[in-house]
């Protein structure tokens, strides 16, 4: 019996026998790795706008460990990219499963020689195939790739997945029973809580001085916690929490593991009210889909202002997840001014450890004089999550689709002279950068003082507190210069007339080369094309996008002897720059 029908009658085996198995047998996946799994980071933990969708497992600081197939399956999918999960293969399994392996030094053989074959035939170092089924198969163990560091990587390590193979879902690995160590349980930093709206309020009595701190509708505090000699939170300096309205609460926590500090993401997240259950999360699985809806479930602002992660237990009205169980969207409703809420939160990891926080919220008929949700610069027109706003003035407009936002904001806009000599149009500030954009907004801004010889240069640019730009995209078009952006921010029209820069590195004109290096950038719109010819035939060079590398090591296509080099790079506004380059191999 050949390779591929033992493969084939093994897949038939496997598949009639999980027709009806356990969703997370812990016994069907291997580790991916032939080393102890430390983590640097876990499934479902939070990064910027999207939630975490794999395992990232440590290689001991270095690239070239044998990756493992984690179970028998077929290769259907290769990626090649320069950035994101950079050198990938997907395996799918005959149980209906499919693991991802990412940031890969490079693919074994066959896979190795396909790819590189693929991409000379495309003359594209960036790739995306799908082999059929008995193109690749695999069988649990089999070597299919070395580690690395490839694509948006931040160190050397594996980024490993488990995803239902029908509808590409990812699912927490370590409910597989993937072998990490661990028996430490989730730490709780400190918790928030939110007077949710004008009707309501929360007052916070210190411990030590004995003085109120008041939080007026739509504002936040936070509480400090401490961990107790039996292993439970409680809070720190807050000895009495009083409250009215419609209230919300948030909390940081973070899991950890043997052998490293990394942060990594909790698994679930409940809390009860007098015993009764008012709000859970679970990371269980999620969609790609709804991913960016992290920035519903985190505390955006909070984020952008300090760096802490906060999640939300009470569910914004335009949060898609589905990995909620809440009662009134986890919102405690306090009516009645001599009511005791006993209120306790439970942070559980993959594995069943848990850390408990508990307080009291007590009711209360303190009244306050209606406060501003927002800042005086305000604006009396609200956002609505569910409805398109619109929004014009002389020289700039912007159209935000419904659903684009989590919930109800007042609009804020300020228009700010430009900065002389940098830009074509006054500076645009539209409302605030700490309040998240689920889909684009679109943007139109007049541009009456863009000469016509640069119509094809403008784009509009996004400035940063400091007065940076960076580009948002965009063009010229009747009169004005329009994009598409998801973050609000301050916006002004900018040129790019500058083509990219490209830098030899380590070059000797005369010494013998084994490998090419360049460093190629661009100072704003960005890289659109490469193209590199060794004697008028085009060659592959990988690319490393954080690095803005490209590199070709020199193959039996170039026989020993003089070569030149011919480099073009185009930004995304047209601009070229062309690099001749002798060389001796």
């Amino acid at each position: 019996m050949s390779k591929a029908s033992c493969f084939l009658a093994i897949c038939a085996v496997l598949l009639l026998g999980s027709m009806h198995g356990d969703p997370y047998p812990d016994n069907y996946f291997t580790s991916p790795l032939n080393i102890p799994l430390i983590l640097s980071g876990g499934y479902g933990e939070m990064r910027s706008n999207h939630f975490h969708a794999g395992l990232d497992i440590k290689t001991q600081g270095r690239t070239g460990l044998p990756v493992l197939a984690a179970a028998d399956g077929w290769v259907s999918r290769i990626n090649v990219n320069a950035g994101g999960y950079g050198n990938a293969l997907y395996i799918n399994h005959p149980d209906g499963h499919q693991t991802v392996y990412a940031h890969l030094d490079a693919f074994a053989d066959p896979i190795a020689g396909y790819v590189e074959k693929t991409q000379y035939e495309r003359e594209s170092f960036e790739l995306q195939v799908f082999p059929g089924k008995n193109q690749f198969p695999v069988f649990r163990k089999d070597v299919i790739a070395l580690s690395g560091n490839s694509g948006s990587s931040g160190g050397p390590h594996l980024h490993f997945e488990i995803r239902d193979a029908s509808t590409a879902e990812p699912l927490n690995p370590l409910l597989f029973g993937i072998d990490v160590q661990d028996t430490v349980p989730p730490r709780i930093f400190r918790f928030k809580v939110y007077a949710l709206d004008s009707q309501s309020t929360i007052r916070l009595r210190d411990s030590q001085t004995g003085g109120w701190r008041t939080v007026h509708g739509g504002g936040s505090a936070f509480v400090d916690v401490r961990r107790d000699a039996d292993g439970s939170y409680s809070p720190v300096r807050v000895s009495r929490i009083e409250a009215r309205g419609r209230i919300g609460f948030g909390i940081q926590a973070h899991d950890y593991h043997e052998g490293a500090s990394n942060r990594l993401g909790t698994y679930r997240i409940s809390l009860q009210r007098n015993g009764n259950l008012l709000f859970s999360s679970v990371m269980e699985r999620f969609s790609f889909a709804t991913t960016r809806f992290l920035n519903a479930h985190v505390d955006y602002a909070e984020r952008r202002r300090s760096g802490r992660w906060v999640q939300r237990s009470y569910v914004l009205p335009g949060n898609d997840l589905n990995i909620y169980n809440a009662s009134g969207r986890g919102i405690l409703a306090v009516d009645d001014s001599n009511a005791v809420f006993n209120m306790q939160y439970t942070v559980e990891d993959a594995y069943g450890h848990t850390a408990q926080l508990g307080f009291a919220v007590h009711g209360t008929s303190y009244a306050v004089s209606s406060a501003p949700i927002s800042d005086s610069g305000a604006s009396t027109e609200i956002m609505h999550w569910d409805r398109t706003f619109t929004y014009a003035t002389q020289d700039m407009s912007l159209r935000i689709p419904a659903r684009a936002l989590y919930d109800d904001v007042p609009f804020t806009y300020e228009k700010r002279p430009p900065l002389e000599g940098q830009m074509f149009s006054a500076r645009h500030r539209v409302h605030d950068a700490n309040t998240p954009l689920h889909t684009a907004m679109t943007i139109r801004l007049a541009a009456d003082a863009v000469p016509p010889s640069l119509h094809d240069k403008v784009l509009v640019g996004l400035l940063d507190e400091r007065g940076r730009t960076s580009s948002a995209g965009g063009g010229y078009s009747g009169g004005n210069v329009t994009t598409q952006v998801r973050t609000f921010g301050t916006f002004a029209i900018v040129a790019d007339t500058t083509a990219p820069s490209i830098t030899p590195l380590g070059y000797s004109r005369t010494t013998s080369a084994r490998v090419l290096r360049l460093r190629v950038r661009d100072n704003l719109s960005g890289i659109d094309s490469f193209r590199a010819e060794i004697d008028g035939e085009w060659r592959l060079f990988n690319h490393d996008a954080k690095n803005s590398l490209f590199e070709h090591r020199l193959d039996d296509r170039t026989p020993p002897g003089e070569h030149i080099l011919i480099v073009r790079v185009r930004d995304r506004k047209g601009n070229e720059n062309v690099l001749e380059l002798p060389f001796r191999k």
